[in-house]
């Protein structure tokens, strides 16, 4: 059976305690939230962008897909949407929301949890191709080496006999993205007041930008059109490290000072954020240029 759905229209401030709703017909709202009855989503919190479907006016879309779902004992309702949406800049603007009165939360499928795992990535992955490894509880192992934005990968499944073989799978990684509403040219220096984000997708060709205070007084060094996702390669320091040369990758654990061996794999000035490779682990992660060839892990 269906599940009941709701076009709900939100009058007053989302923000408001004293929300007035009307459902059951077509309104021509500003903006249109559509969520599924059951996601698959990984432990915590998350983003609405990631997992519903937003229309309308482009800059009010790209502030709801920033809301912040917590959702509870494995569902989120109506109410927590609406709440999250008042919290940005949806509040007080004319929405349709379409959804289930609650939509269920089930854990991430194992491969996209495997790929989590081995890149340390912190929004929703979604891998397609991969039944037989979920639905049938097939062993996998997954690549050695995976880089972040990569579109397909293949996979060996295990069958419980020990037969292995070979499976292709296509993967989205989805994450915020930062953007500009208004033209940017080479050499202008970026203000995070002036940037936006909002959830997309990224690819291997170059990683984006996550957060507006990467980006904090930093120069152009290409121009940028209105609504682009600007790069971390497309704003930046002088380069200290350059992608594909060996690193020191330096952490603290419980005070005492680590360095383990690592690879960049990409470009970066002191202060910026990049990927690098554990070459003992094999693992992809997330460091901060802190000097010539060191990269700080928190």
């Amino acid at each position: 059976m269906t599940p009941p759905r709701f076009n709900i229209y939100a009058i007053a401030a989302l923000v408001s305690a004293a929300l007035i709703f009307m459902t059951g017909a077509a309104f021509a709202a500003e903006l249109t939230v559509e969520l599924p009855s059951i996601l698959e989503a990984r432990g915590g919190s998350f983003y609405l962008g990631e997992y519903a479907n937003i229309e309308g006016d482009t800059a009010l879309a790209a502030a709801a897909s920033m809301a912040v779902i917590n959702p509870k004992n494995g569902s989120f309702g109506v109410s927590d949407v609406v709440n999250a949406l008042g919290a940005t800049e949806a509040a007080g603007r004319e929405v349709a929301l379409r959804m289930p009165e609650a939509v269920r939360v089930e854990p991430e499928s194992p491969v996209a949890a495997e790929l989590r795992a081995r890149t340390s990535w912190k929004w929703r992955i979604d891998v397609t191709g991969d039944e037989e490894a979920k639905a049938g509880g097939k062993a996998f192992t997954a690549p050695p080496a995976i880089t972040p934005g990569a579109r397909s990968l293949t996979i060996k499944l295990i069958s419980s006999e020990g037969r292995k073989s070979s499976k292709g799978i296509k993967v989205v990684w989805y994450q915020p993205v930062v953007y500009s509403e208004k033209a940017l040219e080479r050499n202008d220096k970026l203000s995070a007041a002036n940037l936006r984000a909002r959830i997309g997708t990224t690819g291997m060709a170059e990683p984006l930008a996550w957060s507006a205070e990467q980006l904090e007084g930093v120069t152009l060094r290409r121009d940028v059109a209105v609504s682009e996702a600007i790069g971390i390669g497309d704003a930046g320091k002088t380069a200290v490290v350059k992608m594909g040369t060996n690193v020191k990758l330096v952490s603290n654990v419980n005070g005492l000072g680590i360095e383990v061996n690592g690879v960049a794999m990409q470009r970066g000035g002191i202060g910026d954020v990049i990927r690098v490779k554990n070459l003992s682990s094999k693992k992809v992660l997330n460091g901060r240029v802190i000097d010539t060839g060191r990269v700080f892990i928190d």
